[in-house]
């Protein structure tokens, strides 16, 4: 098994990159990478003959991690060595760049995986579907212009499902990864170089008003489906900042507040991350890091105590740092849809050896024990800070 990063086109493997750049993420559609290699003249090495467009799978320390085309491909010659950088993405990325085009561009009680499937067959690209994705669409179209991806994601917020890429050109329709945790990053045992909390409120709002239209049939009709609306409560934004959003689709009442509420996850999930560099590529379960994976970190010092969602795993190559890997936390909250005909469920606090109503009840028993002791353990569900002196 190669220890390094491996492209392979055709027949031919190209390995010894001197720095790479490797990402892939749970929010991202496509996944894509940057190589660079440089040879002396003097090594001899045979030219590296890589074209746009090629056809090629990337493997780290020999998994797949990513299957797609060349995007650019630039060879260079200096007057001591010469060698190429080559820049890729997943499959999955002519839809990001590519017009949607079906037929008339219109469905009729379609779900939402007959949707994506329509609009990703003449791209080859297989869909996987493994949640459930909700009711038909009365009514969807094609806005003209579209991007393909610009579509299935209009479709996909409302019913609450994620767009991604597994890697090997397929485009998955899911939701976030619950249950229990598959790896663990812990402070003192696990080579972690950096971390850090990134709190923001730029993109959250105290209330978010989603407001659109429903569809009327025989037994609903006039003013009981013009002016549809919903909304979500932000908690932890105290003061007074609220957003409008207008529904993409016509829909019922709950299709409004299964809107909302993705809308506020969402930006909850933008506005709390934990950010960790880790040497090496693999976690401590021997697996090479992905999306969607259910983390336990342990980290005191930040004050982080919970299963965490790994949405952006990135793998880095260089002289300086070697083989590291940058990872984006977040809670598995914001990737839910929770609402819809049964009730939220993101208000229930985690249970178990490392819930969050465990973490709550630990911290505020150190709190007692020592006044002075701050005793908070920051909570990404919310982005707020529990325990201690005081919640906040």
């Amino acid at each position: 098994m190669s220890d390094g990063i491996e492209l392979i086109i055709g027949s031919a493997v190209y390995g010894g990159w001197k720095s790479a750049v490797v990402q892939t993420g749970l929010e991202q559609s496509s996944s894509r990478f940057s190589l660079h290699v440089a040879s002396r003249w003097s090594e001899k090495v045979d030219r590296r003959r890589i074209y746009a467009g090629d056809a090629f799978s990337l493997r780290i320390e020999g998994e797949t991690v990513m299957q797609g085309f060349v995007d650019d491909a630039e060879p260079f010659v200096t007057d001591e060595d010469y060698g190429v950088n080559v820049t890729g993405r997943d499959t999955t990325a002519d839809l990001i760049d590519c017009s949607a085009i079906y037929r008339s561009g219109q469905w009729t009680n379609a779900k939402l995986d007959r949707i994506a499937r329509d609009v990703a067959s003449p791209f080859n690209i297989p869909v996987v579907v493994d949640v459930d994705v909700g009711d038909p669409f009365p009514s969807f179209n094609i806005e003209e212009g579209e991007r393909a991806f610009e579509t299935l994601d209009r479709a996909a917020r409302m019913r609450g499902v994620l767009l991604t890429t597994d890697g090997t050109g397929r485009l998955i329709l899911t939701r976030a990864s619950t249950g229990a945790a598959v790896a663990n990053l812990t402070q003192g045992v696990h080579r972690i170089k950096y971390g850090s909390v990134i709190t923001s409120w730029k993109e959250r709002y105290s209330k978010i008003i989603v407001k659109g239209q429903g569809k009327g049939n025989d037994s609903e009709f006039g003013a009981a489906v013009a002016h549809g609306s919903a909304f979500a409560v932000d908690t932890a934004i105290t003061r007074y900042r609220p957003l409008v959003v207008i529904s993409e689709q016509h829909g019922k009442g709950v299709n409004f507040q299964a809107r909302a509420e993705w809308e506020r996850n969402i930006r909850r999930g933008r506005g709390t991350r934990g950010r960790f560099i880790v040497q090496g590529w693999r976690n401590d379960a021997g697996k090479v890091w992905r999306p969607n994976m259910l983390v336990n970190v342990q980290y005191p010092a930040l004050d982080i105590s919970e299963n965490l969602l790994v949405v952006k795993p990135d793998f880095f190559l260089d002289e300086r740092r070697g083989k590291v890997t940058e990872l984006q936390f977040a809670h598995p909250s914001a990737f839910e849809i929770i609402a819809g005909v049964k009730a939220t469920r993101l208000g229930r606090r985690a249970t178990g050896a490392n819930g969050m109503e465990v973490n709550k009840r630990e911290a505020r028993h150190r709190a007692k024990k020592d006044k002075d002791a701050v005793g908070e353990i920051v909570t990404f569900e919310t982005g707020t800070y529990i325990g201690g002196n005081h919640d906040r």
